[in-house]
């Protein structure tokens, strides 16, 4: 019998569900509602959770609940990527509001965490859709509620949990029509039940954990060290607690300006009476220093970023594609300084579309989109980089505006969101964009002209599925008008051509189209060619994107 949980405990438990979730990543990756290939929930989710296990191996003192509870919860928040990385940081944050309060930790208080961790997770999404995690938190809540308010023993409380959750992950598509059309359960909400099953094996003994999968660096992560230009040599970060709490607006300033005189890539993260920062400087030295005059150094950590570029070049010189990941790496680095009151942070899939947000204005490209979602702490970075007291955040993407949304936690900047949910919105409102208005009349206006385009995304099934009826083939083209599936075609151009064709006939005029890996010049070119014949008063335009998984993306004003 397991009648408490202490600090260590909790610990334990958190590295071996990652663990658990590492194992299950791919498996939920391609759990995915539509077969296109997008599918990295188990990417996100998992990134979040490595990033809580750094912040929990950092703190001294493994027995000391309320410290482990606050790096547990800062961790997630930083790493959180896409809407299951945010919703799963809000579940452990309800969870660790709890627990933190606790020397020791009871059944029934572990209960209760885990319904305050449902009231926050569903706080967290405007518009909550059931069969997802939400569904799995909240039935698990009221399961446990009515079943195992008597019971003292933590074995038994977990292998409960387990069961549970793993029966709610099977209902889920009850609850969601899009999931039983697809024939899939709920990604998210399989992810946390994985992470479950790990905290349950950590409870009963099987503590071990392999590090080495826990501190694999991510490709991107790879590539970014082993192909950007080195300004600086050394990767240098820390966290530091503050002699004085709260520490001055003035002394935070301090520290900025000094770190920005000596490196690059700057973030810092102050919450509570921490400070987290990271630099890419040749002086890390000096860093210490500096921050040592306000306080005390928990933990520090220093990278010969040269070294391991040397290292990684030799191993990866081979691979297919490193030429992209140059380009990937060196995204970001200059800066449109034309901006004076706002400063733009914009997430690109894609050179070619890069270059497109920069000439617009856009001056922080942050590489992103489909199966990279950018985590919170990447758009941080790209925001405290800027000068620029406020800045605009552009998504792109559905799946990375609760990421966005974030942000401000983590700045003492004013961060505002323009909700685009595809490139061709976020290019379209930056034409919208005018640096000397003030909030309200910015986002009117760049939201204005988001809502005057009709984006069209072409991409390409994975595996055979069902979408609103209609039976999808692997390997087939899909052709969706904004959120809805128009067409599927082995012949994507015929059918782009007759899509394009109804819309100028409903009045459309302009067409952009934005190509990328996989589709065909000529093709595109041909389509043109006929349009322009047929309706000479159309204006088209062709730009190299080059993003991955969509060969085309059109925008029809």
């Amino acid at each position: 019998m397991k009648k408490y949980l202490y600090a260590k405990d909790i610990y334990l438990a958190i590295k071996k569900g990652t663990e658990e979730l590492a194992r299950h990543k791919d498996e939920i990756n391609v759990l995915n509602v539509f077969p296109v290939p997008d599918g990295d929930t188990g990417n996100n989710m998992l990134a979040g959770m490595l990033e809580a296990c750094k912040w929990m191996d950092a703190v001294e003192n493994k027995n000391d609940m309320k410290e482990m509870m606050e790096a547990l919860r800062k961790g997630l928040l930083l790493g959180a990527r896409g809407n299951s990385g945010v919703i799963i940081s809000q579940i452990f944050r309800g969870i660790t509001e709890v627990l933190e309060k606790k020397k020791r930790i009871t059944t029934q208080d572990f209960i209760k965490a885990l319904n305050n961790a449902k009231d926050r997770a569903y706080k967290a999404v405007m518009k909550p859709v059931e069969g997802t995690m939400l569904t799995l938190i909240r039935r698990l809540s009221e399961k446990l509620q009515e079943t195992m308010t008597g019971e003292e023993d933590f074995l038994k409380l977990f292998d409960a949990i387990v069961d549970y959750s793993f029966e709610i992950v099977k209902e889920t598509p009850k609850y969601l029509k899009k999931l039983r059309d697809a024939n899939v359960v709920d990604a998210g909400a399989k992810g946390l039940a994985y992470i479950f099953k790990g905290m349950r094996d950590a409870i009963h003994g099987d503590v071990e954990v392999d590090l080495e999968v826990l501190g694999e660096a991510t490709p991107e992560q790879i590539a970014q060290i082993a192909y950007e230009e080195l300004t600086f040599q050394y990767c240098t970060e820390g966290i530091v607690q503050f002699n004085k709490i709260p520490i001055k607006k003035s002394d935070l300033e301090s520290i900025r300006a000094f770190l920005e005189s000596i490196g690059d890539s700057i973030v810092l993260v102050n919450q509570d009476e921490v400070l987290k920062f990271h630099i890419h400087t040749n002086h890390p030295g000096t860093v210490f220093e500096k921050v040592l005059e306000y306080g005390e150094l928990m933990k520090v950590k220093v990278d010969n970023m040269k070294s391991q570029r040397k290292h990684v070049l030799e191993e990866q010189k081979e691979l297919r594609g490193a030429s992209e990941k140059i380009e990937h790496a060196l995204v970001g680095e200059y800066m449109n300084s034309n901006n004076k009151n706002w400063g733009v942070v914009a997430v690109s899939p894609g050179k070619g579309i890069t270059q497109i947000f920069k000439s617009l204005g856009v001056n922080e490209v942050v590489t992103g989109g489909q199966t990279v979602n950018p985590s919170v702490k990447d758009l941080a970075e790209a925001v405290n980089k800027l000068p620029h007291k406020k800045v605009l955040i552009l998504p792109n993407n559905p799946n990375i505006i609760m990421t966005a949304e974030k942000v401000s936690e983590l700045t003492d900047k004013k961060v505002v969101v323009i909700p685009t949910k595809h490139v061709q919105e976020g290019i379209s409102a930056m034409l919208g964009f005018d640096d000397n208005l003030e909030e309200e009349e910015l986002k009117e206006s760049m939201m204005s002209y988001v809502q005057s385009i009709v984006p069209i995304n072409v991409t390409y099934a994975i595996r055979d599925s069902q979408i609103d009826g209609e039976k999808i083939k692997k390997g087939e083209y899909l052709i969706f008008v904004g959120r809805d599936l128009k067409a599927h075609s082995r012949y994507v151009y015929k059918e782009t051509e007759k899509i394009l064709e109804e819309l100028i006939k409903k009045g459309y005029q302009i067409v952009t189209i934005i190509y990328g890996e996989g589709a065909k010049k000529e093709k595109i070119d041909e389509i043109v060619k006929n349009l322009t014949k047929k309706y000479p008063n159309i204006e088209m335009e062709i730009h190299e994107g080059g993003q991955k998984h969509y060969p085309l993306l059109i925008s029809v004003e």
